[in-house]
Protein backbone atom coordinates (compact mmCIF):
# COMPACT_ATOMS: atom_id res chain seq x y z
CA UNK A 1 0.00 0.00 0.00
CA UNK A 2 1.43 3.36 -1.04
CA UNK A 3 -0.58 5.52 1.35
CA UNK A 4 1.27 7.58 3.95
CA UNK A 5 -1.54 6.97 6.45
CA UNK A 6 -0.36 3.66 7.83
CA UNK A 7 -0.99 4.34 11.53
CA UNK A 8 -4.76 4.85 11.39
CA UNK A 9 -6.96 2.54 13.43
CA UNK A 10 -10.23 3.00 11.55
CA UNK A 11 -11.56 0.75 8.75
CA UNK A 12 -9.95 1.15 5.33
CA UNK A 13 -10.44 -0.24 1.84
CA UNK A 14 -7.67 -2.82 1.22
CA UNK A 15 -5.54 -2.77 -1.91
CA UNK A 16 -7.14 -5.95 -3.22
CA UNK A 17 -10.58 -4.31 -3.24
CA UNK A 18 -9.28 -1.49 -5.42
CA UNK A 19 -7.87 -4.13 -7.78
CA UNK A 20 -11.25 -5.91 -7.85
CA UNK A 21 -12.98 -2.66 -8.83
CA UNK A 22 -10.64 -2.21 -11.78
CA UNK A 23 -11.15 -5.83 -12.83
CA UNK A 24 -14.94 -5.47 -12.77
CA UNK A 25 -14.74 -2.37 -14.95
CA UNK A 26 -12.45 -4.17 -17.39
CA UNK A 27 -15.01 -6.96 -17.62
CA UNK A 28 -17.67 -4.37 -18.45
CA UNK A 29 -15.39 -2.79 -21.09
CA UNK A 30 -15.07 -6.15 -22.82
CA UNK A 31 -18.87 -6.41 -23.02
CA UNK A 32 -19.08 -2.88 -24.44
CA UNK A 33 -16.27 -3.56 -26.95
CA UNK A 34 -14.24 -0.61 -25.66
CA UNK A 35 -10.46 -0.32 -25.35
CA UNK A 36 -10.65 1.80 -22.24
CA UNK A 37 -12.57 4.01 -19.83
CA UNK A 38 -11.62 7.57 -18.90
CA UNK A 39 -12.87 8.68 -15.48
CA UNK A 40 -12.73 12.34 -14.47
CA UNK A 41 -12.97 14.13 -11.12
CA UNK A 42 -11.94 17.25 -9.26
CA UNK A 43 -11.52 18.46 -5.70
CA UNK A 44 -15.23 19.07 -5.07
CA UNK A 45 -16.43 15.91 -6.91
CA UNK A 46 -13.65 13.37 -6.38
CA UNK A 47 -15.83 10.28 -5.93
CA UNK A 48 -15.00 8.22 -9.01
CA UNK A 49 -11.30 9.04 -8.82
CA UNK A 50 -11.13 8.07 -5.18
CA UNK A 51 -13.19 4.93 -5.78
CA UNK A 52 -10.59 3.69 -8.26
CA UNK A 53 -7.34 5.08 -6.88
CA UNK A 54 -7.90 6.48 -3.35
CA UNK A 55 -6.50 9.75 -4.69
CA UNK A 56 -8.23 13.06 -3.92
CA UNK A 57 -7.06 15.88 -6.22
CA UNK A 58 -6.19 19.22 -4.66
CA UNK A 59 -6.16 22.38 -6.82
CA UNK A 60 -5.47 20.32 -9.94
CA UNK A 61 -7.99 17.93 -11.48
CA UNK A 62 -7.45 14.21 -12.08
CA UNK A 63 -8.48 11.23 -14.15
CA UNK A 64 -8.15 7.48 -14.20
CA UNK A 65 -7.57 5.66 -17.47
CA UNK A 66 -8.59 2.00 -17.33
CA UNK A 67 -7.46 -0.01 -20.36
CA UNK A 68 -9.37 -3.14 -21.32
CA UNK A 69 -6.38 -5.18 -20.12
CA UNK A 70 -3.39 -4.34 -17.95
CA UNK A 71 -2.84 -1.80 -15.20
CA UNK A 72 -5.01 1.26 -14.71
CA UNK A 73 -3.33 4.66 -14.71
CA UNK A 74 -3.88 7.74 -12.55
CA UNK A 75 -3.78 10.96 -14.58
CA UNK A 76 -2.65 14.13 -12.82
CA UNK A 77 -1.36 17.62 -13.53
CA UNK A 78 2.15 19.10 -13.45
CA UNK A 79 2.41 19.73 -9.68
CA UNK A 80 0.82 16.67 -8.08
CA UNK A 81 3.43 13.98 -8.67
CA UNK A 82 4.75 13.60 -5.12
CA UNK A 83 1.31 14.07 -3.59
CA UNK A 84 -0.25 11.47 -5.87
CA UNK A 85 2.62 9.06 -5.32
CA UNK A 86 2.04 9.22 -1.58
CA UNK A 87 -1.69 8.48 -1.75
CA UNK A 88 -2.60 6.64 -4.93
CA UNK A 89 -3.28 2.90 -4.82
CA UNK A 90 -2.51 2.86 -8.55
CA UNK A 91 1.21 2.49 -9.18
CA UNK A 92 1.08 3.80 -12.74
CA UNK A 93 0.82 7.62 -12.85
CA UNK A 94 1.03 9.92 -15.86
CA UNK A 95 1.04 13.73 -16.01
CA UNK A 96 -0.83 15.81 -18.61
CA UNK A 97 -1.11 19.57 -18.94
CA UNK A 98 -4.91 19.30 -19.25
CA UNK A 99 -5.13 18.41 -15.54
CA UNK A 100 -3.40 21.60 -14.34
CA UNK A 101 -5.23 23.98 -12.03
CA UNK A 102 -7.89 26.33 -13.42
CA UNK A 103 -5.64 29.42 -13.27
CA UNK A 104 -3.83 27.87 -16.28
CA UNK A 105 -0.12 28.37 -15.53
CA UNK A 106 2.10 27.73 -18.60
CA UNK A 107 4.86 25.72 -16.89
CA UNK A 108 7.43 26.87 -19.46
CA UNK A 109 9.88 24.16 -20.45
CA UNK A 110 7.73 21.28 -19.22
CA UNK A 111 7.65 18.16 -21.38
CA UNK A 112 4.47 16.43 -20.25
CA UNK A 113 2.97 13.72 -22.41
CA UNK A 114 0.10 14.40 -24.79
CA UNK A 115 -3.20 12.55 -25.16
CA UNK A 116 -1.80 10.93 -28.29
CA UNK A 117 1.18 9.69 -26.29
CA UNK A 118 -1.11 8.35 -23.59
CA UNK A 119 -3.52 6.53 -25.89
CA UNK A 120 -0.61 5.06 -27.83
CA UNK A 121 1.03 3.72 -24.66
CA UNK A 122 -2.20 2.05 -23.47
CA UNK A 123 -3.38 0.99 -26.95
CA UNK A 124 -6.62 2.97 -26.76
CA UNK A 125 -8.54 3.30 -30.02
CA UNK A 126 -12.09 3.42 -28.61
CA UNK A 127 -12.97 5.02 -25.29
CA UNK A 128 -15.81 5.30 -22.83
CA UNK A 129 -16.04 8.42 -20.65
CA UNK A 130 -17.62 8.65 -17.21
CA UNK A 131 -18.09 11.81 -15.17
CA UNK A 132 -18.96 13.58 -18.42
CA UNK A 133 -21.14 16.18 -16.69
CA UNK A 134 -18.03 17.48 -14.90
CA UNK A 135 -15.54 17.01 -17.76
CA UNK A 136 -14.07 20.35 -18.92
CA UNK A 137 -14.76 21.13 -22.56
CA UNK A 138 -11.02 21.43 -23.45
CA UNK A 139 -10.30 17.91 -22.19
CA UNK A 140 -13.28 16.45 -24.04
CA UNK A 141 -12.25 18.21 -27.25
CA UNK A 142 -8.66 17.03 -26.96
CA UNK A 143 -9.81 13.45 -26.45
CA UNK A 144 -12.21 13.60 -29.40
CA UNK A 145 -9.63 15.30 -31.61
CA UNK A 146 -7.15 12.55 -30.79
CA UNK A 147 -9.40 9.51 -31.22
CA UNK A 148 -12.24 10.82 -33.41
CA UNK A 149 -15.78 11.53 -32.25
CA UNK A 150 -17.14 8.19 -33.42
CA UNK A 151 -14.69 6.38 -31.11
CA UNK A 152 -15.75 8.14 -27.88
CA UNK A 153 -18.90 7.16 -25.97
CA UNK A 154 -20.50 8.30 -22.72
CA UNK A 155 -20.57 5.38 -20.30
CA UNK A 156 -21.46 6.66 -16.84
CA UNK A 157 -23.35 3.48 -15.97
CA UNK A 158 -20.18 1.38 -15.97
CA UNK A 159 -18.93 2.85 -12.71
CA UNK A 160 -22.24 4.16 -11.36
CA UNK A 161 -23.73 0.69 -11.14
CA UNK A 162 -20.66 -0.61 -9.28
CA UNK A 163 -20.80 2.11 -6.65
CA UNK A 164 -24.50 1.64 -5.82
CA UNK A 165 -23.99 -1.50 -3.71
CA UNK A 166 -21.45 -1.25 -0.92
CA UNK A 167 -18.93 -3.86 0.20
CA UNK A 168 -18.49 -4.87 3.82
CA UNK A 169 -15.40 -2.65 3.99
CA UNK A 170 -17.36 0.32 2.70
CA UNK A 171 -20.16 -0.31 5.19
CA UNK A 172 -17.68 -0.44 8.06
CA UNK A 173 -16.32 2.98 7.05
CA UNK A 174 -19.83 4.39 6.69
CA UNK A 175 -20.76 3.23 10.19
CA UNK A 176 -17.75 5.03 11.65
CA UNK A 177 -18.38 8.17 9.60
CA UNK A 178 -21.93 8.41 10.96
CA UNK A 179 -20.64 8.07 14.52
CA UNK A 180 -18.37 11.03 13.76
CA UNK A 181 -21.28 13.04 12.38
CA UNK A 182 -23.27 12.37 15.54
CA UNK A 183 -20.27 13.51 17.60
CA UNK A 184 -20.40 16.79 15.67
CA UNK A 185 -24.14 17.09 16.25
CA UNK A 186 -23.77 16.47 19.99
CA UNK A 187 -20.98 19.04 20.29
CA UNK A 188 -23.07 21.67 18.51
CA UNK A 189 -26.07 20.98 20.74
CA UNK A 190 -23.92 21.35 23.87
CA UNK A 191 -22.42 24.62 22.64
CA UNK A 192 -25.55 26.26 21.22
CA UNK A 193 -26.47 29.59 22.83
CA UNK A 194 -28.72 32.45 21.73
CA UNK A 195 -26.63 35.19 20.20
CA UNK A 196 -23.90 32.99 18.73
CA UNK A 197 -23.64 33.05 14.96
CA UNK A 198 -24.52 30.25 12.58
CA UNK A 199 -20.84 30.00 11.64
CA UNK A 200 -19.82 29.69 15.29
CA UNK A 201 -22.21 26.77 15.78
CA UNK A 202 -20.89 25.06 12.64
CA UNK A 203 -17.35 25.50 13.98
CA UNK A 204 -18.24 23.51 17.10
CA UNK A 205 -19.54 20.62 15.00
CA UNK A 206 -16.59 20.65 12.60
CA UNK A 207 -14.03 20.67 15.40
CA UNK A 208 -15.68 17.71 17.14
CA UNK A 209 -15.81 15.64 13.95
CA UNK A 210 -12.15 16.29 13.14
CA UNK A 211 -11.17 15.45 16.72
CA UNK A 212 -13.13 12.20 16.36
CA UNK A 213 -10.98 11.24 13.38
CA UNK A 214 -12.79 12.57 10.31
CA UNK A 215 -10.47 13.52 7.47
CA UNK A 216 -12.73 16.51 6.74
CA UNK A 217 -16.41 17.35 6.62
CA UNK A 218 -18.60 15.31 4.29
CA UNK A 219 -19.68 18.53 2.53
CA UNK A 220 -19.66 22.24 3.47
CA UNK A 221 -21.89 21.75 6.52
CA UNK A 222 -24.41 24.37 7.46
CA UNK A 223 -26.59 25.97 10.04
CA UNK A 224 -29.42 28.15 8.77
CA UNK A 225 -31.79 29.79 11.21
CA UNK A 226 -35.13 31.61 11.24
CA UNK A 227 -36.29 32.58 7.74
CA UNK A 228 -33.07 31.11 6.31
CA UNK A 229 -34.13 27.63 7.46
CA UNK A 230 -36.47 27.34 4.46
CA UNK A 231 -33.43 27.18 2.15
CA UNK A 232 -33.17 23.63 0.83
CA UNK A 233 -29.42 24.07 0.33
CA UNK A 234 -27.53 26.65 2.34
CA UNK A 235 -24.32 27.86 3.93
CA UNK A 236 -23.81 29.29 7.42
CA UNK A 237 -23.65 33.06 7.83
CA UNK A 238 -22.89 35.57 10.57
CA UNK A 239 -26.58 35.76 11.42
CA UNK A 240 -27.09 35.38 15.18
CA UNK A 241 -29.25 32.58 16.56
CA UNK A 242 -32.46 33.76 18.21
CA UNK A 243 -35.00 32.23 20.61
CA UNK A 244 -38.21 30.87 19.20
CA UNK A 245 -36.82 30.24 15.71
CA UNK A 246 -36.12 26.96 13.95
CA UNK A 247 -32.38 26.40 13.69
CA UNK A 248 -31.58 23.90 10.94
CA UNK A 249 -28.30 22.07 11.48
CA UNK A 250 -26.88 19.64 8.90
CA UNK A 251 -23.58 17.97 9.78
CA UNK A 252 -21.55 15.28 8.06
CA UNK A 253 -18.10 13.72 8.35
CA UNK A 254 -15.90 12.25 5.62
CA UNK A 255 -13.78 9.20 6.40
CA UNK A 256 -11.62 7.39 3.84
CA UNK A 257 -13.58 9.31 1.25
CA UNK A 258 -16.99 8.15 2.48
CA UNK A 259 -19.49 10.74 3.60
CA UNK A 260 -22.19 10.89 6.26
CA UNK A 261 -24.92 13.40 7.00
CA UNK A 262 -27.30 14.01 9.90
CA UNK A 263 -29.92 16.78 9.84
CA UNK A 264 -31.82 18.10 12.86
CA UNK A 265 -33.99 21.04 13.86
CA UNK A 266 -33.11 22.95 17.06
CA UNK A 267 -34.97 25.70 18.91
CA UNK A 268 -34.30 27.89 21.96
CA UNK A 269 -37.31 27.85 24.25
CA UNK A 270 -40.71 26.20 23.99
CA UNK A 271 -41.83 25.91 20.36
CA UNK A 272 -45.14 27.28 19.18
CA UNK A 273 -47.84 24.67 18.43
CA UNK A 274 -47.42 25.44 14.71
CA UNK A 275 -43.66 24.79 14.77
CA UNK A 276 -44.08 21.64 16.85
CA UNK A 277 -46.65 20.23 14.41
CA UNK A 278 -44.43 21.18 11.47
CA UNK A 279 -41.38 19.39 12.87
CA UNK A 280 -43.47 16.41 13.97
CA UNK A 281 -44.63 16.06 10.37
CA UNK A 282 -41.04 15.87 9.12
CA UNK A 283 -40.12 13.35 11.80
CA UNK A 284 -43.17 11.19 11.06
CA UNK A 285 -42.38 11.27 7.33
CA UNK A 286 -38.88 9.99 8.04
CA UNK A 287 -40.31 7.26 10.26
CA UNK A 288 -42.61 6.16 7.44
CA UNK A 289 -39.60 5.88 5.15
CA UNK A 290 -37.72 3.84 7.76
CA UNK A 291 -40.68 1.47 8.04
CA UNK A 292 -41.18 0.85 4.31
CA UNK A 293 -37.66 0.78 2.86
CA UNK A 294 -36.32 -2.72 2.27
CA UNK A 295 -34.78 -4.79 -0.49
CA UNK A 296 -37.22 -5.51 -3.31
CA UNK A 297 -39.25 -2.32 -2.95
CA UNK A 298 -39.03 0.28 -5.69
CA UNK A 299 -38.23 3.94 -5.23
CA UNK A 300 -41.62 4.87 -6.69
CA UNK A 301 -43.46 2.71 -4.15
CA UNK A 302 -41.53 4.17 -1.21
CA UNK A 303 -41.91 7.74 -2.45
CA UNK A 304 -45.68 7.48 -2.84
CA UNK A 305 -46.03 6.17 0.72
CA UNK A 306 -44.03 9.05 2.24
CA UNK A 307 -45.11 11.91 0.01
CA UNK A 308 -48.79 11.05 0.30
CA UNK A 309 -48.43 11.52 4.06
CA UNK A 310 -46.65 14.89 3.69
CA UNK A 311 -49.34 16.12 1.30
CA UNK A 312 -52.09 15.00 3.69
CA UNK A 313 -50.51 17.18 6.39
CA UNK A 314 -50.63 20.23 4.12
CA UNK A 315 -46.95 20.54 3.23
CA UNK A 316 -47.01 19.02 -0.26
CA UNK A 317 -46.05 22.28 -1.98
CA UNK A 318 -42.57 22.11 -0.45
CA UNK A 319 -41.70 18.61 -1.74
CA UNK A 320 -38.58 18.86 -3.90
CA UNK A 321 -37.29 15.30 -4.13
CA UNK A 322 -36.76 12.21 -2.11
CA UNK A 323 -37.52 10.94 0.39
CA UNK A 324 -33.97 9.55 0.16
CA UNK A 325 -30.82 9.69 -1.92
CA UNK A 326 -27.85 7.41 -2.34
CA UNK A 327 -24.85 8.11 -0.14
CA UNK A 328 -21.27 6.94 -0.51
CA UNK A 329 -18.17 8.75 -1.66
CA UNK A 330 -20.44 11.76 -2.09
CA UNK A 331 -23.01 12.81 0.48
CA UNK A 332 -25.58 12.76 -2.30
CA UNK A 333 -25.19 10.30 -5.15
CA UNK A 334 -27.18 8.00 -7.46
CA UNK A 335 -29.79 6.63 -7.05
CA UNK A 336 -32.47 8.89 -5.61
CA UNK A 337 -35.51 7.19 -4.09
CA UNK A 338 -38.08 9.19 -6.03
CA UNK A 339 -41.27 8.72 -8.00
CA UNK A 340 -39.37 7.95 -11.22
CA UNK A 341 -37.20 5.16 -9.75
CA UNK A 342 -38.67 1.84 -10.86
CA UNK A 343 -35.55 -0.11 -9.89
CA UNK A 344 -36.02 -2.45 -6.89
CA UNK A 345 -33.63 -1.75 -4.01
CA UNK A 346 -31.04 -4.40 -3.15
CA UNK A 347 -29.19 -5.21 0.09
CA UNK A 348 -26.17 -3.06 0.99
CA UNK A 349 -27.36 0.04 -0.80
CA UNK A 350 -26.72 3.04 1.46
CA UNK A 351 -29.14 5.97 1.53
CA UNK A 352 -29.61 9.20 3.37
CA UNK A 353 -33.26 9.49 4.29
CA UNK A 354 -33.69 13.17 3.56
CA UNK A 355 -37.04 14.79 4.33
CA UNK A 356 -37.18 18.51 3.51
CA UNK A 357 -40.35 20.51 4.04
CA UNK A 358 -40.93 24.25 4.28
CA UNK A 359 -43.47 27.00 4.77
CA UNK A 360 -43.08 30.64 3.67
CA UNK A 361 -41.67 31.37 7.15
CA UNK A 362 -39.36 28.41 7.98
CA UNK A 363 -38.21 24.96 6.95
CA UNK A 364 -36.35 21.89 8.11
CA UNK A 365 -34.42 18.89 6.88
CA UNK A 366 -34.51 15.63 8.84
CA UNK A 367 -31.72 13.36 7.61
CA UNK A 368 -30.23 10.04 8.70
CA UNK A 369 -28.22 7.27 7.07
CA UNK A 370 -29.49 3.75 6.49
CA UNK A 371 -28.32 0.50 4.89
CA UNK A 372 -30.91 -1.48 2.92
CA UNK A 373 -31.38 -5.06 4.15
CA UNK A 374 -33.67 -7.91 3.11
CA UNK A 375 -35.91 -7.27 6.11
CA UNK A 376 -35.79 -3.48 6.30
CA UNK A 377 -32.96 -1.12 7.17
CA UNK A 378 -29.90 -0.84 9.39
CA UNK A 379 -29.94 2.65 10.88
CA UNK A 380 -26.57 4.39 10.74
CA UNK A 381 -27.69 7.42 12.76
CA UNK A 382 -30.55 8.20 15.11
CA UNK A 383 -29.25 10.59 17.80
CA UNK A 384 -32.05 12.80 19.19
CA UNK A 385 -34.48 12.24 16.37
CA UNK A 386 -36.77 14.98 17.66
CA UNK A 387 -37.21 18.72 17.72
CA UNK A 388 -34.23 19.52 19.95
CA UNK A 389 -35.40 22.09 22.51
CA UNK A 390 -32.55 23.99 24.15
Amino acid sequence: MSNDCQSVNHPRIPDEEFAQRIARIQKALAKQNLDGLLVFGHEAEPADIRYLSDYWPSFETAGVLIPATGEACLLIGPESRTYAGAHSRLKTIRQLMDFRESSLPDYPGSTLMTWRDLFSEFRIHSLGITGYTMLPTPIYRHVVDTLGGDRVRLEDRIIRDLRMVKSENELAIHRRAYRMAEAGLQAAIRAARPGMTEIELVAEAEYAMLKAGAETTGYPIWCCSGPRSKQAISRPTHRRLQSGEIIQLCVGARLEGYSSSVGRALIFGKPSPEIQRFVDTGLAAEQKALEIIKAGRTGAEITAHVHDYIRAQGYGESILYGPAHGTGLMECEYPFIESSLSMPLVPNMVFGIDVFIATPEYGLRIEDGIVVTTGGVEELSSHRRELIVL
